[in-house]
């Protein structure tokens, strides 16, 4: 029973530590920051409860003892998945900083749990060890089983629990087993402990009707996949005369795709609609490939024929998350097309091994709310970009950033290893061009070969939307792009740390 004992809490604790992600996700996002506090919180306060469970163990050993410490863990997963979502609001409103956010709220949701976890090995070893002359076996073996129950539990929770079950799920499961283990370990007097087990399961199925009753009414869907915490919300937008929105979110406070109910195949957001630069200037692409799905506001765009493209066009959307597609065909519209083809994979990892040419390439890829992936902003990433490229064709890529100043270094990184793998690079500031040096969104548009010229407008019977083309051409950063911040490479890309200066603001 306690090398079971061991092996299933270090499975336990590992669990908990995967799905704590998707438990701060909604409250200070999924950068390397947030993972980085978590996983230093969760090692800290298991160090401090090793070294408490070791010395509980030498002033009260017995079965009762290790009950107690077990049943800690399973309150502290308990209290995990009865208030993380108070806990997370609360820090997050009141911590302004995400290093120090990120932190406070690892610290106030899962230092409880973690440190009746660190705990329990101590205190089975010394249960479990017999006398000095075997004393190193007892203690590799049990550290041993522990390493593994945490190899399995690491699989168990990224692999498959993640995928199937909500999060707050998953922690009101880890609490049960927990005290399971409790009453295993120690029968004597186990009604304080059955009564807290059955508290837990009757919270746990509350929660779960809680939660489905809240959805319905607040209009807010929540998905949980390996890679994102995805909230659909509805609502109106009063700038357009209070029409009905649909809006996804994978960010505290920041929505990544939207969409009118009353006109689904729109681009709602303004940064979208600079995508049609790629048809005015390469008005003959019959071949497109989107990286980033999110919402398919784009490509839904492009398959109405909207954009002004020919009708048999062929699309490929490359979308990590399959998650992503499956909220984006049930809540936003996405329809099946002969013409759209779907790549669930990393966007680098696709165009290193892809061969094909496209007339246009659309870059909109994020792994938050400010963040391009940092293997999508590298030296080597412009060039697997530009060999995707057809001669004639065009690259756009959204970049969240500044072009001037300090907080314009994201910008200026990607900005200068496209212009060193493509003839020309042109930058339009969608929110205010005549401010370069605020955070906004930026449109990149790449030429594989230089002298390209802006073609002259369409006629209005021809493409109704010309006149709104013409005012995002006029949006072009005129001035020449700072040199202070070069390049990146592969070997060395924090492209994260540039962006992260932008929340200064």
């Amino acid at each position: 029973m306690l090398e079971l004992t061991v092996f299933l809490s270090g499975a336990l604790v590992m669990v908990l530590e995967m799905v704590g992600g998707r438990v701060l996700a909604p409250h200070v996002g999924t950068s390397a920051i947030v993972w980085t506090s978590l996983i230093g919180v969760v090692l800290a306060c298991l160090a401090l409860g090793a070294w408490a469970g070791g010395r509980f163990a030498d002033k009260t050993l017995s079965r009762r003892g290790l009950g107690q410490a077990l049943a800690g863990a399973g309150l502290g997963c308990g209290l995990t998945a009865f208030c993380h979502t108070a806990v997370g609001v609360g820090v997050t409103q009141g911590v302004g900083n995400l290093y120090l956010a990120a932190v406070a709220a690892a610290l106030g949701i899962f230092a409880l749990p973690a440190f009746f976890f660190g705990m329990i090995t101590p205190y089975v070893i010394r249960l479990r060890i017999a006398g000095v002359d075997t004393a190193g076996a007892t203690v590799g073996r049990l550290y041993a089983l522990s390493t593994a129950g945490s190899i399995l539990g690491t699989f168990l929770g990224g692999f498959v629990l993640i995928s199937f079950f909500g999060s707050t799920a998953i922690l009101w499961g880890v609490a049960l087993c927990m005290l399971l283990l409790s009453l295993c370990n120690a029968p004597a007097k186990p009604w304080p402990r059955l009564l807290l087990l059955a508290l837990c399961a009757l919270l746990a199925w509350q929660d779960s009707l809680y939660g489905q009753w809240l959805a319905e009414k607040s209009g807010t869907r929540l998905v949980e996949s390996p890679y994102n915490s995805i909230r659909v919300m509805d609502g109106v937008d009063r700038a357009r005369d209070g029409r009905a929105v649909r809006l996804m979110a994978t960010d505290p406070g920041y929505s990544q795709s939207g969409m009118l109910l009353d006109a689904p195949d729109e681009l709602y957001f303004d940064y979208t609609r600079f995508y049609a630069l790629g048809p005015r200037h390469v008005p003959g692409a019959r071949t497109v490939l989107m990286l980033g799905g999110g919402g398919y506001s784009v490509p839904k765009w492009l398959l109405a024929g909207k954009s002004g493209l020919d009708a048999a066009l062929r699309l490929t959307v490359v979308e990590l998350d399959p998650a992503m597609t499956a909220a984006s065909r049930r809540w936003f519209g996405l329809k099946d097309d002969p013409r759209l083809t779907v790549r669930h994979e990393d966007a680098r990892a696709f165009l290193n091994r892809q061969q094909e040419r496209y007339d246009l390439v659309f870059v909109d890829v994020f792994n938050s709310h400010y963040s391009v992936p940092f293997q999508m902003g590298t030296m080597e990433a412009a060039k697997e970009l530009r060999r995707a490229v057809a001669p004639g064709g065009a690259l756009l890529m959204n970049v969240i950033s500044a072009v001037e100043g300090a907080d314009g270094r994201l910008f200026r990184s990607i900005y200068h290893a496209l212009a060193a793998a493509f003839a020309e690079v042109r930058v339009y500031c969608v929110g205010r061009p005549d401010r370069p040096g605020e955070v906004q969104n930026l449109m990149l548009l790449a030429f594989p070969e230089a002298g390209r010229v802006s073609p002259p407008a369409p006629a209005p019977a021809a493409d109704p939307s010309a006149a709104e083309t013409d005012v995002m051409l006029s949006a072009r950063y005129a001035g020449p792009v700072p040199t202070d911040t070069p390049a990146l490479s592969d070997d060395f890309a924090p492209v994260e740390r540039y962006a992260l200066m932008l929340l200064r603001r």
